[in-house]
C-alpha cells in the first residue's frame, strides 16, 4: 500500500511538473509575441490591468493571451507598477518589453518651439496649435495670466523663446511658466555679468533687448545696434526705433509704416518720447539680452537697413543721410 501511495505522489508531481513546464513554455511563448504595428498608446490614468490587456487585444496590437499577459504581470508586480502616460509602441516590440515600457513611465515627449521675436498673442496662439497639450489660457485676460503666473510686470517680455518638452496631460500654463522661470534664470545671469551701461535695471535691460531682438536677425550687428541705443540714451537723443512704433500702433498697424505713424504720439513712439518705451515690445534671446548690457563699445548713432538681413552704421547725421538714400534707393531699384 505505501508503494502504491508512493506511486501516486511520485505521478502527481511529475504531472504537477509537466504542466509548470507547459505553462511556463506557453508562458514564455506568448510572451515573445511581438507588437503588429507602430501605434501610440495611451494609458488612462486608473486604468486597471484587464482594461489595458484587452485594449491591447482588441486593437490588434498585441496578439498575446489575456491571461498570459496579466498572469506574467502579476508574477512581476515587485519590478514596479504601471504608470499612466501616452507611450510609443514598436512593430516587433515583445510583450515582456511593452509591459515594461509601461512600467518604466517613459512616456512621449512633445516638443515646442518659440523663435526669437516674438509677442505674447503669438505664443498663445503656437500653444493653440500645440497637439496632446491642455488648454488653460482660453478667456483668460492677460492681467490673469499675468497673476497666475506671478508675474510683478506685464508678461510682455517676460517669456524666453526656446524649444520646450511637454507630455500628455501638461498644459499651456504649464509652458509659459517654464518660460516665464527660463526669462528669470537668463536675465539674472546676464544681468550678473554685466558691463557698466546706461541700463538701471534689469527690467530696463529686457527693454532694450527686445528693441534689438526686433531691429535685427543678424548676430554681429546686435552689439553695433546695442551700442547705437546705449550712445543715444547717455546724450538724451530719443531712440527713434520702428518697431516701437509699430508696436505701440497695435491692431491700427496693417504693415505699411508711414511718416504719419512716427508722429502720431504713443507711449511706445521713440520718435516723440525720449528715453526707453514703457516695456518690451517681444520676446528676447540671450544675444540680444547680452548685447542689451555689453556696454556701448561703438561710437555710432545711426544705422539703417540694408535689405539684406544687415545694417549699416554711421557716426554723424551726414553719413546717415547719405546711407538711407543709398540703400532706399537701392530698394526701390
Amino acid at each position: 500500500m505505501a508503494a502504491n501511495l508512493f506511486k501516486l505522489v511520485l505521478t502527481t508531481a511529475l504531472s504537477l511538473l509537466l504542466l509548470s513546464t507547459l505553462t511556463a513554455v506557453y508562458l514564455l511563448d506568448q510572451l515573445s509575441l511581438p507588437v503588429s504595428k507602430d501605434s501610440v498608446f495611451v494609458i488612462e490614468p486608473g486604468s486597471s490591468l484587464s482594461t489595458i490587456t484587452k485594449r491591447l487585444t482588441r486593437e490588434d496590437l498585441l496578439p498575446v493571451n489575456n491571461i498570459a499577459f496579466k498572469a506574467y504581470a502579476i508574477l512581476t508586480r515587485d519590478t514596479g507598477s504601471i504608470q499612466a502616460g501616452q507611450y510609443q509602441l514598436k512593430a516587433g516590440m515583445p510583450s515582456q518589453d511593452v509591459l515594461a515600457l509601461f512600467r518604466s513611465g517613459k512616456v512621449i515627449q512633445h516638443r515646442i518651439t518659440f523663435p526669437e521675436g516674438l509677442r505674447v498673442q503669438e505664443w498663445l496662439e503656437r500653444l493653440q496649435q500645440a497637439p496632446y497639450l491642455e488648454s488653460k489660457t482660453t478667456g483668460m485676460t492677460r492681467e490673469d495670466l499675468r497673476q497666475f503666473l506671478g508675474l510683478a510686470t506685464e508678461l510682455e517680455g517676460s517669456l524666453f523663446p526656446d524649444t520646450y518638452q511637454y507630455t500628455l496631460g501638461d498644459s499651456d500654463l504649464d509652458i509659459l511658466e517654464l518660460a516665464v522661470r527660463k526669462m528669470k534664470e537668463v536675465l539674472g545671469e546676464e544681468w550678473s555679468g554685466r558691463a557698466m551701461t546706461v541700463i538701471s535695471t534689469p527690467f530696463d535691460a529686457l527693454v532694450l533687448a527686445s528693441m534689438i531682438e526686433k531691429e535685427t536677425g543678424y548676430g554681429p550687428d546686435r552689439e553695433k545696434i546695442a551700442s547705437v541705443f546705449h550712445n543715444r540714451l547717455n546724450t538724451g537723443m530719443k531712440l527713434q526705433s520702428d518697431p516701437t512704433v509699430i508696436f505701440g500702433l497695435g491692431a491700427d498697424f496693417d504693415g505699411d509704416l508711414k511718416r504719419s505713424h512716427l508722429k502720431s504720439d504713443t507711449p511706445y513712439n521713440t520718435y516723440t518720447r525720449t528715453g526707453l518705451p514703457p516695456g518690451p515690445i517681444c520676446s528676447p534671446g540671450r544675444a540680444s539680452i547680452n548685447a542689451a548690457l555689453g556696454g556701448s563699445s561703438h561710437p555710432y548713432f545711426y544705422f539703417v537697413a540694408k535689405g539684406d538681413g544687415r545694417s549699416q552704421f554711421s557716426i554723424t547725421l551726414e553719413e546717415h543721410n547719405r546711407a538711407v538714400n543709398r540703400y532706399q534707393k537701392k530698394r526701390k531699384q
